[in-house]
C-alpha cells in the first residue's frame, strides 16, 4: 500500500490576468513510521512542466500519520496556446520511489486567448493637425460653392405665364403660351388631331415640340425639369382603340413656339380632352 495520500482543495483553479494561480493540496503520511517524501508536479494535456512549481521545499519529512499542506504555484506565459489544461501533484517516498508513490487528483485550468492590443494613434504635432483641418475645411467649402454654382449659379428664374384647367375639343388646337383653344392655325402649339373616328393623336404645330412623361406626379414636375427634357416633333398617340398614351392622369410637356415650357395633365380622355396645364417662362 502507498505510504501517502494526496487530496486537492478543488478540482479547478482560475488563472489571473497575469496568468498565475495557486492550487492547494494535502499530503498525508498514512504509515506508522517517519518518512521523507518528495512532492512532484505532473502536467497533462500538453501543459509545460515549466508552468508549475512547489512552493517551499519539495522534499519534506513526514511524521507518522502527519499531514502537510502543499501549494503548487502556476505561472503560465501569455504566449501559451489557449485551451483546457490539467496537472496533478504526486507524493513519492524517498526510501522506495519506484514502488511507494501516490498519484494525486487532477486539477484543471483554462488558458484564455489574449486580447489583441489596440494600436495607439501615433502622436502628431498640433500644427500638422491644424493644417489638415484647414485643408479639409477648404475642400468642403469648395464643394458647397461648386454645388451652389452648378444648381443655382445661372440665376435663372421661372415665371408662370398661364395655368388652369379646360377642355380641348376634338380637331381643335391649343396655344400653351396663352392657355387658349382655337380652331385656326398660328400661333397654336398643338393639335388634338382626329384622323378617324378611332385614330387620334396630339400633334405639335408651328415649330413647337412635345414629350410624354407618362402617369407621374403632375405637381412634382417643375420648370427646371421641363427645361431639361428632350423634346421632339413626334405626335403623341391617343387612339380610342389601340395605342393610347393620353390616358387619364398622363402628363406631357410642350416647348412652345414662344420658347416657354408647359406641362399638361389629362384629366379626362375622350373626343374632347379634359386638361390641366401650367406654362412657365424661364429667364436669366
Amino acid at each position: 500500500m502507498p505510504s501517502f495520500t494526496v487530496t486537492a482543495a478543488g478540482q479547478r483553479v482560475n488563472l489571473g490576468v497575469s496568468g498565475t494561480a495557486q492550487a492547494s493540496f494535502t499530503v498525508t503520511n498514512t504509515s506508522t513510521q517517519t518518512l521523507k517524501g518528495r512532492m512532484m508536479t505532473r502536467p497533462a494535456d500538453s501543459a509545460s512542466p515549466e508552468w508549475f512549481s512547489v512552493a517551499g521545499e519539495s522534499v519534506r519529512d513526514f511524521a507518522p500519520n502527519a499531514a502537510e499542506q502543499v501549494v503548487v504555484q502556476l505561472s503560465v506565459p501569455q504566449t501559451a496556446p489557449p485551451g483546457a489544461y490539467s496537472f496533478r501533484l504526486d507524493a513519492v517516498s524517498e526510501v522506495d520511489p519506484d514502488e511507494d508513490f501516490t498519484e494525486g487528483p487532477s486539477v484543471a485550468f483554462d488558458v484564455e486567448a489574449q486580447p489583441v492590443p489596440k494600436k495607439k494613434f501615433p502622436w502628431v504635432p498640433w500644427w500638422i493637425l491644424a493644417i489638415i483641418g484647414a485643408v479639409l475645411l477648404a475642400i468642403i467649402i469648395g464643394i458647397v460653392i461648386w454645388l451652389l454654382v452648378r444648381d443655382g449659379g445661372s440665376g435663372s428664374e421661372a415665371t408662370v405665364v398661364t395655368s388652369g384647367t379646360g377642355t380641348l375639343r376634338g380637331t381643335w388646337l391649343w396655344d400653351a403660351d396663352t392657355g387658349t383653344e382655337s380652331n385656326t392655325g398660328p400661333p397654336a402649339d398643338m393639335w388634338w388631331e382626329q384622323q378617324t373616328a378611332v385614330l387620334r393623336r396630339m400633334t405639335p404645330r408651328n415649330n413647337a415640340t412635345l414629350v410624354n412623361l407618362g402617369v407621374v406626379d403632375f405637381d412634382a414636375v417643375d420648370a427646371d425639369q421641363l427645361s431639361k427634357l428632350t423634346y421632339a416633333a413626334t405626335p403623341i398617340p391617343g387612339n380610342a382603340e389601340g395605342p393610347n398614351q393620353l390616358v387619364n392622369g398622363d402628363v406631357f410637356a410642350v416647348h412652345s413656339t414662344d420658347g416657354n415650357f408647359a406641362k399638361f395633365k389629362v384629366l379626362s380622355y375622350g373626343y374632347n380632352l379634359g386638361i390641366q396645364w401650367v406654362t412657365y417662362r424661364i429667364s436669366g
